[in-house]
């Protein structure tokens, strides 16, 4: 029986201590053949070693694939709470602004004397004696034995603009933050909750 192989690898193979014996063989035409028996007669013969192929390695078990590392949640987002309303107020006594988150003050009574009206003579007499009372109609004058007459007076607010109150947030945020820096630990809890509630305020001002 005749096996023909290809030439370049056959030339490409190295003799090693265990080769099989292959018969490279051209006949009188010239034609080149190689094969595992003698070649005919009138051919030109020539013995090659072909190492014997190694025992088929057996391919390396796969490592068992690492476990995926989950990677951390996300944190949650933020709560948000609504931006607090806030009023520029002024004062009726003395005309000087300042915030509340009131915008419509109750009424309180002062003395005349306080808003630069004289008051009027005691002997004249006066509807009651004593503390201010709250008014029940119109502003009403009270009479006081120390400081005279009293008159019902309320402050005026308006809404401050959206723009105005995330400054306000803002400036009382940097203060708190101040403030919780220079206090002792055991005593930051009430601050702290606080500066929570104007973060969470400061959501909706971005």
């Amino acid at each position: 029986m005749r096996t023909r192989l290809p030439l370049m690898l056959l030339l490409a193979l190295a003799v090693p201590a265990h080769a099989t014996e292959v018969y490279r063989c051209v006949d009188a035409r010239g034609r080149l053949a190689f094969q595992d028996q003698p070649c005919p007669p009138r051919s030109r013969q020539r013995i090659l070693n072909l190492p014997t192929p190694p025992p088929a390695v057996p391919a390396p078990a796969l490592a068992p694939p690492r476990p995926t590392r989950n990677a951390p949640p996300a944190p949650p987002p933020r709560p948000t709470l609504p931006l607090p309303a806030l009023y520029r107020c002024i004062r009726a006594t003395d005309h000087k602004p300042y915030l509340s988150t009131i915008g419509d003050p109750q009424p309180y009574a002062v003395p005349l004397a306080v808003l630069g009206i004289q008051p009027m003579s005691m002997s004249r007499g006066a509807p009651g004696i004593g503390a201010p009372v709250p008014p029940s109609g119109p502003p009403t004058n009270l009479v006081s034995p120390f400081t005279g007459y009293y008159t019902w007076v309320q402050d005026r607010c308006a809404p401050l603009p959206r723009a105005a109150v995330c400054a306000n947030l803002r400036e009382r945020m940097d203060q708190l933050d101040t403030r919780i820096e220079h206090t002792f630990q055991f005593d930051r809890a009430p601050l702290q909750h606080e500066a929570e509630t104007l973060r969470a305020q400061l959501q909706n001002c971005r």
